[in-house]
């Protein structure tokens, strides 16, 4: 079994070509062969023609026969009777026959049945000969006696193999005349048809090709000729056209060769460029200069697929770095207050706080981890998620009272406006988005802002809002501020500043659910934050 591409695409161009060729050699040839004897045909029909024309010329005067009752008009005279005189004798024996029935009808004396017989036998052959016996047989003794014409000779005379040659025969097969170069050839036996039309037959020995015609007396007239230089002729005709076709095939194959390579070129580019890719060389693209086909199609997705999975490489080698920096940081706080409170002796109280910022530490590492980990459930394919129906506001409430603390530390003030809403969904985890909006909108606000929360139901969506008046995030950081691990700048620098995973997340929750996120924001003025999520109705 071939494997290649390229010789499958090979092979079957020549078979095809081949298949192709060979079917249109034939019939031109037979085309052209069947022309040729048509040719030939009609040149010894015309040969056998004027030979019959000649014929005719031997032919003596017809005397019709003359039977009972037949019309004396319609009769010729004998040499040396009147014409009056014959009229009147067959007027006289007509009147006697009709007078005298039983006369007529008598058979003559001395006349026996079987001479009867042979007599009527006799007319028959004469009528269909058109010919008494008696000339039709002065007429075949006249033709094998005497000579055609010289001027019509020339035509089966000479050595040459193309030189016509003539054969004719009388009605029991007996050679009466030939030409001098004519072979040996079977006696046809053909004969005049039931109402006299003429008989034509064509038949072929090796290289000699023969018409034969029925004419008077059912002489079979043929007419042939050789047909080897036609047979050599035609066999040069062949060789020409398999040597054509051998040059078409060669051709075909060269270009069939070279369209094929060119096809599986882009093939074999982006072969060599999917292996030169790998995980720490991503800048690799197919070119598409030179494929304008189905194949240049191929290679703009598999570079759409080389970008993005540049992206995620991107993104993967970002998450690990900003992972363990994220994690190395608690992990860096433990520690040290560990071995700052085991180096000497300490009171009670040095104690208790060293313990105190390595719990928090070990909790904002824990809160991590889990994000970590849902993330990579969801990103699984497989999140799980337990729906039921619930009152959203219910939900809102106590995610209110759960940050409250940190807003009043702050002096920031809380507000509501709330539609009653029924939704189905995650109750764990849309209360843990709620959450996290809340805290980012606390987290980033000045002291002594504002942050309101609304819910209301529009086309069969519920929608939650949250809006701050705090720092704002630039225009260009936006489309980035769902990206695992990314931080505003300006966030960066506050202690308080998260991990980067909260708006991660929250967008992972809603879109397993359905559900859309948008945000907008202006530098200085706030933020605002709307979920839309499918309602229970």
């Amino acid at each position: 079994m071939i494997k290649s591409l390229r010789w499958r695409l090979q092979i079957w161009h020549a078979v095809v070509l081949t298949g192709v060729l060979a079917t249109f050699g034939v019939v031109v040839y037979s085309l052209h062969w069947q022309t040729r004897l048509q040719q030939i045909d009609a040149e010894l029909d015309r040969t056998a023609e004027v030979l019959m024309t000649q014929l005719r010329r031997l032919l003596p005067r017809p005397t019709p026969f003359r039977g009972p009752g037949r019309p004396p008009s319609l009769s010729r005279s004998r040499p040396g009777t009147p014409p009056a005189k014959s009229a009147a004798n067959d007027t006289k024996s007509a009147s006697k026959s009709a007078e005298s029935p039983a006369v007529t009808s008598a058979r003559p004396t001395g006349e026996s049945p079987r001479s009867r017989g042979d007599n009527d036998r006799s007319r028959d052959d004469g009528e269909r000969g058109n010919r008494p016996p008696r000339e039709r047989n002065a007429f075949e003794r006249s033709l094998a006696s005497g000579q055609l014409p010289l001027e019509f000779q020339h035509l089966f005379e000479g050595e040459d193999e193309s030189h016509f040659y003539f054969v004719i025969w009388g009605r029991d097969g007996v050679v009466l005349k030939k030409s001098t170069s004519a072979p040996e050839t079977p006696y046809p036996a053909i004969h005049l048809g039931e109402e006299g039309l003429p008989v034509r037959l064509v038949r072929q020995f090796g290289d000699r090709r023969e018409v034969i015609h029925a004419s008077r007396f059912d002489l079979n007239v043929l007419v042939g000729r050789s047909i080897a230089e036609d047979l050599a002729a035609e066999q040069r005709y062949g060789l020409w056209l398999f040597a054509a076709g051998g040059a078409v095939m060669a051709a075909g194959f060269l270009g069939g060769g070279w369209l094929t390579a060119r096809a599986i070129r882009p093939i074999l580019a982006m072969t060599a460029t999917a292996e030169s890719i790998s995980a720490q060389n991503l800048n690799e693209r197919i070119d598409l200069k030179e494929t304008d086909t189905e194949l240049g199609q191929l290679g703009s997705v598999l570079n759409r697929t080389l970008d993005r999975l540049q992206s995620a490489f991107e993104q993967q080698s970002r998450f690990t770095a900003d992972a363990s920096h994220e994690l190395r940081t608690p992990l860096s706080v433990i520690l040290a207050h560990t071995e700052l409170a085991l180096s000497r002796p300490r009171t009670a109280e040095e104690y208790q706080s060293s313990l105190g910022i390595c719990q928090r530490a070990s909790i904002r590492m824990q809160s991590l981890i889990e994000g970590l980990l849902m993330l990579a459930r969801f990103d699984s394919g497989q999140p799980v998620l337990e729906t039921t129906e619930f009152d959203l506001e219910h939900v809102t409430v106590e995610c209110i009272e759960m940050v409250q603390s940190q807003a009043e530390t702050r002096q920031i003030k809380m507000t509501t406006d709330f539609s009653p809403v029924r939704i189905r969904a995650d109750r764990g985890r849309i209360g843990q988005v709620i959450t996290n909006l809340l805290t980012n909108a606390i987290r980033y606000n000045h002291d002594g802002g504002t942050v309101c929360v609304k819910l209301r139901a529009v086309d069969h969506q519920v929608v939650i809002c949250v809006t701050d008046t705090g720092v704002g995030i630039p225009a260009d950081e936006l489309p980035h501020i769902f990206e695992r691990f990314y931080r505003v700048d300006k966030a960066r620098t506050r202690p308080e500043g998260g991990s980067g995973l909260g708006l991660s997340i929250c967008q992972t929750i809603v879109a397993a659910h359905g559900g859309t996120i948008v945000v907008r924001s202006e530098p200085g003025s706030g933020t605002t934050v709307e979920v839309h999520l499918p309602s229970a109705v």
